[in-house]
Order: C-alpha cells, then sequence, then structure tokens
C-alpha cells in the first residue's frame, strides 16, 4: 500500500484534543505500527532538558528499534550544516540530527526554508505582506492562533498549508521508501497532524515516561569544602 495524508483531518494546534490530553507531558513519543512499518514519533518541546534525554532514549541500543530514516524539523535549505566539536546544540532538533548522523542513520530536514516561509504567508496574507526580516515577528508571536494577532494568524496559516503539509508529506514519503521511520516535531505539530496520522497508521503507542538518560543526582547529598576565607581588601 502507498501511505498518503488526508489533510483535510488536520487540526489546528489549540483546537486538537491531543493538546489537552498531554498538557502536563512537555515531551513524549508516539509509535504507530501498521503491517510492516514502524513510525517512531518524538514529540518535543525543543528546550527542556527532557527532551534531550527523549532523544538519546530513542537512539540508545536497549530502545528495540532501530531507524532506517531520521525526518527532523529544520530548514529545508541548500546549504551546509556544521555542529560544534562537542556534538551539542541549544536545541533539541540539531542535537538530534547529530545523533542520527554520528550513527550513520539517513536524515531529512523536514521544514520549510525561510523563502517558503514567506512565500507561504505572502500568499495567505496578500494586504499584509512580509520578508525573511519579518520572520523573527512570526517566530515570537506566541504561538499559532488563528484568531490572535497578525503575526499569530500568520504563524497559524504556514503551519496548516506550509509546514505541517510538508511533514505530513515526507514521513509519508518515508514510510513509502523505509521500514522503520524516526522523527522529531514539536508536540504542536503532532497535536495537530495526529488524526492525519492515525488514517494512515492506527492509532499509536504512547511513551510519557522518559528515562533520565543524563544521570540521576536527585539523591545525591553534596558537601562542599571549603579552601579559604574570603577576605576583604
Amino acid at each position: 500500500m502507498q501511505f498518503k495524508p488526508n489533510f483535510d483531518l488536520y487540526r489546528e494546534w489549540k483546537d486538537s484534543e491531543q493538546s489537552k490530553c498531554f498538557a502536563s507531558n512537555s515531551a513524549y513519543i508516539a509509535v504507530f505500527k501498521r503491517d510492516n512499518k514502524t513510525l517512531v514519533y518524538m514529540c518535543d518541546d525543543h528546550t527542556k532538558n527532557i527532551s534531550f534525554n527523549m532523544v538519546d532514549m530513542c537512539f540508545a541500543d536497549d530502545f528495540g528499534i532501530k531507524p532506517d530514516v531520521f525526518l527532523s524539523e529544520m530548514e529545508n535549505a541548500d546549504y551546509d550544516r556544521k555542529f560544534n566539536w562537542h556534538g551539542y546544540e541549544d536545541n533539541t532538533l540539531a542535537y538530534a540530527v547529530g545523533v542520527a548522523a554520528k550513527q550513520n542513520v539517513p536524515v531529512v530536514f523536514a521544514d520549510l526554508s525561510k523563502s517558503q516561509y514567506v512565500d507561504v504567508i505572502n500568499r495567505g496574507f496578500p494586504d499584509n505582506q512580509i520578508t525573511e526580516d519579518d520572520l523573527c515577528k512570526v517566530f515570537g508571536s506566541g504561538g499559532p492562533n488563528s484568531n490572535g494577532n497578525i503575526y499569530q494568524q500568520m504563524s497559524a496559516y504556514v503551519d496548516k498549508f506550509g509546514r505541517d503539509i510538508f511533514m505530513l508529506e515526507n514521513i509519508a514519503a518515508a514510510l513509502n521508501k523505509y521500514d522503520t521511520v524516526f522523527c522529531i516535531f514539536g508536540r504542536g505539530h503532532f497535536e495537530s497532524q495526529r488524526l492525519v496520522l492515525e488514517d494512515m497508521m492506527g492509532k499509536p503507542e504512547y511513551i510519557t515516561k522518559i528515562k533520565n538518560m543524563r544521570g540521576d543526582f536527585s539523591n545525591v547529598k553534596i558537601n562542599p569544602i571549603k579552601l579559604c576565607d574570603f577576605k576583604t581588601k
């Protein structure tokens, strides 16, 4: 069978039932299985330590699922990307790409380029044309909301008619080519896309308990020693 997303099932993030179900979970994993196909969708919050743990957990040997390809919410643009020597970036999307590449997993950047952002928004808002310099106002608008201020409306529009379509098309293309697909997108994208994904793959199993992959210090008692006293001069 060929996987094809039904975009009529798309729901704006703020209206999605899923956003209420997992309101207390900043990051979680949805595992879809259908026939011989598996989709592991990392629902990311982009910032918190739990998301870095989620990435490490999914790529660890004991996770039990190995990806054939990895899709990330990163700009689909024609320029080289280089990572810091230590492999760590300040967001989980870039970090996850580094982990996948280090394991020789093919990587797909499945988000719009800045110019594509602008093209989609300007088609939807012919009386409020923007340039790439204005995108920071869209990104910093407080989240997509079709009933919010103009930049929130633009954010909701570009998600619905650009970003999420491109993400879902990439997921479908990956499932049509590979058996096991890993992806990481913001949890808001998943919550908007969920019904589309369930239509293709059936209902997923959720993993809401993310392992602490970087060490648990909750029971560690620290008794600092003093080497010298501070003296004013």
